[in-house]
């Protein structure tokens, strides 16, 4: 049989090497000519590396460019308030890291290129499927030297939230109730943070700005603004504006650094899942198949672990030739569990930080608190207690092929 993977993000690339290594034939189509072109989710939960080190990566990945994620630390009205320090030492290996996904997905590439099996064509944009009555027998791409139509038994849409796959194949996507976009941007360090890397979270009513130090050693922002606002807050001075969510000295490094930034790009926040899947021929995964919120970044840990359950059911199907639709229902059945959770999870923690934010009449007592509060280590072990299904999953996810 041959497999038709669209979109080498986390997903599609997981699965591509890991279907190439067991001797399936894939053909793994990207659309764009490398991967520094689209913001791409930098956290790595133990879900995550878990994923990846079953996939038998742990040195290679050690040898790509990261960082450990240190602590959390939470601003209101440009006051620390909270600071909430990783348990790193406890997790070992399994300690939260920014990676570059990038390089991430250069390496999964580089490893599944080992196989004679596994083809990659980028730049290729898929333009439709092709049908063999009700079902999918290919795609048709545009390449550079003109269009190209590759056959396959099973084409995996793995090609992010505004998935062509999914919309040619008429699989709907049932959208929840998140209504923000983020624009991230990048530039350089502020003094202070050269050997750190906390989680900061700025917040002023109902204003939110996020921040981090990316694995590249440069000042990762995310600003989160109302769903469709950009057109007309990119028309103003935008950096003004989101630096009035930032304490005094930020908000003078991020303006003094102006003409540093890298960016802006805007995140176009989709929420939601497909009732189903599949249908004969097809297969979604990752954002295709149930777009996240990117709090407390789950997009890119719950691809790569979509790509290990799918590989352990396609993988002895298409060696005994077997009829796929019955394995593509059963991943569906696997995985959604998970998601239906983690998406509920992340719903919960965005509406709790916006009732917290639009009640200003708090910011009092948890400024008074805050001190007392952090040395009883109280509030850790309340964050760590919530956190737990989003950094170590709800099922088990085990490589069997």
């Amino acid at each position: 049989m041959d497999v038709i993977i669209v979109g080498a993000g986390p997903a599609g690339a997981a699965l591509a090497l890991l279907l190439a290594r067991c001797g399936v034939s894939v053909t793994l189509v990207e659309r764009e000519r490398d991967f520094e072109r689209v913001f791409r989710g930098e956290g790595l939960m133990p879900t995550g590396l878990n994923a990846l080190y079953q996939m038998g990566l742990r040195e290679k990945l050690n040898a790509l460019p990261w960082r450990y994620l240190e602590s959390w630390e939470i601003y209101l009205n440009g006051t620390q308030i909270m600071h909430i320090p990783e348990p790193s030492q406890e997790l070992g290996e399994l300690a939260l890291r920014i990676v570059s996904q990038p390089k991430l997905l250069e390496l999964l590439i580089a490893e599944a290129r080992a196989s004679e099996n596994f083809t990659f064509l980028a730049p290729a944009a898929v333009r439709d499927l092709l049908w063999d009555g009700e079902r999918v027998c290919g795609v048709r791409v545009s390449r550079p030297e003109g269009e190209q139509e590759i056959k396959a038994d099973l084409v995996v849409g793995a090609d992010g939230r505004a998935s062509v796959v999914r919309k040619r194949a008429d699989l709907p996507l049932e959208l929840l109730p998140e209504s923000y976009d983020i624009l991230w941007f990048k530039l350089p360090l502020p003094n202070g943070l050269e050997n750190r890397c906390p989680v900061q979270i700025f917040a002023r009513g109902p204003e939110v700005v996020l921040s981090y130090v990316s694995w590249d050693n440069r000042f990762q922002m995310a600003w989160m603004l109302p769903k469709g606002s950009w057109g007309e807050v990119r028309q103003r001075d935008w950096l003004r504006e989101c630096t009035h969510l930032l304490p005094d000295s930020l908000a003078r490094h991020v303006l003094t650094h102006r003409d540093g930034i890298e960016g802006p790009r805007l995140l176009d926040v989709i929420v939601g899942r497909c009732r189903t899947w599949s249908r004969r021929g097809v297969l979604l995964l990752g954002d295709a198949a149930h777009p996240m919120s990117p709090v407390r970044a789950q997009g890119i840990n719950m691809a790569l672990r979509d790509a290990i359950v799918a590989a352990n059911h396609l993988v002895p199907a298409i060696r005994e030739g077997h009829e796929l639709m019955a394995p593509l229902r059963e991943i569906q059945r696997e995985r959604e569990r998970e998601i239906i959770r983690l998406q509920h999870l992340q719903l919960r923690e965005v509406r709790g930080q916006r009732w917290a934010r639009e009640r200003p009449w708090l910011a009092r007592p948890l400024l008074a608190l805050a001190p007392w509060l952090a040395k009883t280590g109280l509030i850790q072990r309340l964050w760590l207690r919530q956190q737990r299904e989003l950094r170590f999953g709800v099922t088990e996810v085990q490589l069997r092929v």
